[in-house]
């Protein structure tokens, strides 16, 4: 299957594509490689080509072009930062969700953990198609985040076992530990951030009161 028709049928099939997912043969790298990590460059690429124009168009105000440049290689370096951060918080989070499932009497397999916390990402990844959009992009950006919480919720019977009565808690449980980590990234990046535009600030400062 496609990564086109994957992605569609998860979206606007969720039901019919769990039970398909949850029965075909995989790998947690052929997942990684064949699915997630192309995916999630879709926010990547969108993150660095806005930040490409708004460098762009931001050079018609009179701004130098070193410091455009030192601009987008800033915007870009945080993008790819970002993307390798969200590979990492992914492979976490499936990590968890498979030492955490037995809790929950399901089942303790680092493929299915890891097919569901990649699959169920999708809206977060397409999103990012619009997510430069002004008012618009975070309003879908939301809307995927809470569609993806659903697709968790669909996706832990039939892809991990677990039974019927558990799976809101676990997704519960599930949620709250990606808030957790997701914080822990959030810091991570602002920490790069700070380090780069006010370090630079600070270095160049230095230099032009030599």
């Amino acid at each position: 299957m496609s990564i086109v028709d994957r992605a569609k049928n998860i979206i606007l099939k969720s039901v019919d594509e769990w039970n398909v997912i949850a029965d075909e043969p995989a790998t947690v790298g052929g997942i990684f490689t064949g699915y997630a990590m192309i995916l999630a460059a879709i926010p990547l690429a969108t993150g660095v080509i806005t930040g490409a124009l708004g460098m762009s168009a931001g050079s018609f105000g009179g701004l130098g072009g070193g410091a455009m440049a030192m601009g987008f290689t800033a915007v870009a370096g945080m993008a790819v930062i970002g993307y390798v951060l969200s590979m990492v918080t992914l492979y976490l989070m499936s990590i968890i969700v498979n030492s955490v499932s037995p809790s929950f009497n399901g089942k303790s397999d680092s493929t299915q953990a890891t097919k569901l916390m990649a699959y169920a990402s999708t809206p977060t990844w397409v999103a990012g198609l619009v997510a430069w959009v002004p008012i618009l992009g975070g309003l879908v950006s939301l809307a995927a985040i809470a569609y993806v919480v659903y697709l968790i919720y669909l996706g832990l019977k039939p892809v991990l076992g677990v039974p019927q009565e558990k799976v809101a808690g676990f997704t519960v449980v599930i949620v709250l530990i990606y808030i957790v980590l997701t914080l822990v990234v959030s810091g991570i990046i602002l920490g790069l951030l700070f380090s780069t535009f006010f370090g630079s600030a600070m270095m160049a400062g230095a230099m032009s009161g030599a």
